[in-house]
């Protein structure tokens, strides 16, 4: 496949054509945010948070990324994606491309998984391609403000997710929205102070901001630290917490009774029937598993 990297775009300008994973790489994503860091930035990736990321980037824990089977399948397929789409459009050339930085603003960068051109007028589309076993019900919005961030560095005003989840091909266009895209950039900025002057991000209540603050300290010296009222209120969250646990299980247990062997549990809501709950096989024994993203009835 083409690669298009000239020296600007739009007045971003190149700052290299690097293999990801790269030595290269890795030291341009340690100077600026990248667009598979802003879902993180602004909290709506489920598995980093941004003091976590914030943590990676001051140097406090390793920042190494571990390449797990849902990695290596995601590389291993995104060129045969690209020559999908590019065969369903042949009105385009799709081609990869470089390590931008932001006309205005060096911490911003952007290195979508591609550029489309249409081959009458020119006009530039970005396309990001991503994998999933699972279905998807919608996009997941940290993949849209990845878009739209790689759309506001290289001034490029159309932009498409590519998507095969659970074996489905979906094509989402993503709509330009200057609006969000200076949300976005305005809370970039305020990440991306937090790194320069060395100030954490708020607490998150995340497993990620917990296990990347497990990191920064790993070893143990044998004192005592007096924690006053923040161990007190510690204390309490645990014991409301075991409360909420029983009751969950008390209800899951209910729930799975009432549901028999059938698949889903829906509840009645304002658009008609919701699905909340499912079954699903967990090593050969159906466990219920409940759907976060059924909200349309609080």
């Amino acid at each position: 496949m083409k690669t298009y990297a000239p020296p600007t775009i739009n007045g971003a300008k190149l700052l290299g054509v690097y293999d990801p994973g790269s030595p290269e790489w890795h030291s341009e994503r340690s100077n600026g945010i990248g667009g598979s860091e802003v879902g993180t930035v602004l909290g709506l990736n489920p598995y980093e948070s941004a003091y976590a990321l914030w943590a990676k980037k001051t140097g406090k824990i390793p920042s190494e990324i571990k390449e797990n089977w849902a990695i290596r399948f995601g590389k291993a397929f995104e060129e045969p994606i690209l020559q999908l789409w590019a065969e369903e459009h042949p009105e385009y050339e799709v081609m990869t491309t470089g390590t931008y930085q932001d006309e205005h603003c060096e911490y911003r960068h952007a290195n979508p998984d591609a550029i489309a051109r249409h081959v009458d007028t020119g006009e530039l589309m970005i396309i990001e391609v991503k994998t999933s076993r699972q279905t998807w019900e919608s996009v997941p919005p940290a993949y849209v403000a990845q878009v739209l961030h790689y759309m506001g560095v290289l001034k490029i005003q159309k932009g498409v997710i590519v998507a095969v989840a659970g074996m489905t091909w979906n094509e989402y266009e993503v709509p330009f929205s200057q609006g969000q895209i200076n949300v976005q950039n305005e809370l970039l900025g305020e990440f991306w102070h937090c790194i320069t002057d060395d100030h954490k991000p708020a607490w998150d209540g995340s497993d990620a901001t917990y296990h990347a603050v497990r990191a920064e300290t790993p070893e143990i010296d044998l004192r005592e630290v007096q924690l006053g009222k923040l161990g007190i209120d510690l204390m309490k969250a645990q014991e409301t917490s075991d409360k909420a646990y029983r009751t969950l299980m008390k209800l899951k247990s209910e729930v799975l009774h009432e549901m028999g062997d059938a698949k889903w549990g829906t509840i009645e809501t304002k658009g008609g029937p919701e699905r909340v709950v499912s079954r699903q096989l967990r090593a050969g024994v159906p466990s219920l598993v409940i759907n976060k993203k059924g909200t349309t009835w609080i």
